[in-house]
């Protein structure tokens, strides 16, 4: 025979069962969201240091000058050729800037003019590092 305590849950153990897991779902999905923001991010970095070494070794292999340029309004220049960019979480625009000048210039002799890619997207940024030596670009 069971007993009327071994029945089932209170209306108070499920109460707070519940505000548990809101509590808990509160806190993760905010976490949860930046993550999934900085992956993208992330992942706009490595396309544009993809393209920056293309346009080094473009300029090397055809002996002339490749020139990248940001986008603010989102993507980037490369050669006369205009490259967009994913929208961060579906919908904030990714904007693309040159500092040190409005452009880089990648040389036939594998260096450049050097400068900083600025990638920024809401509050997140990303800077990648052209050294004028050598051309190579690094995310810092």
């Amino acid at each position: 025979m069971i007993s009327r305590r071994e029945q089932g849950f209170t209306l108070i153990e499920l109460v707070v069962v519940l505000a548990i897991i809101g509590l808990s779902l509160a806190i993760a999905i905010p976490l949860l969201a930046r993550q999934v923001g900085g992956s993208a991010l992330n992942a706009a970095s490595g396309e544009i240091r993809a393209a920056l070494r293309e346009a080094r070794s473009t300029a090397i292999a055809e002996d002339r000058s490749v020139i990248f340029r940001g986008d603010p309004g989102g993507g980037f220049w490369l050669d006369r050729q205009h490259f967009t960019l994913p929208l961060m979480g579906g919908t904030q625009p990714l904007r693309v800037a040159t500092t040190g000048g409005a452009q880089i210039s990648f040389f036939p002799s594998g260096g450049s003019s050097g400068g900083r890619v600025v990638l920024t997207s809401g509050s997140a940024q990303r800077q990648i590092a052209i050294d004028a030596l050598t051309g190579r670009a690094e995310e810092r």
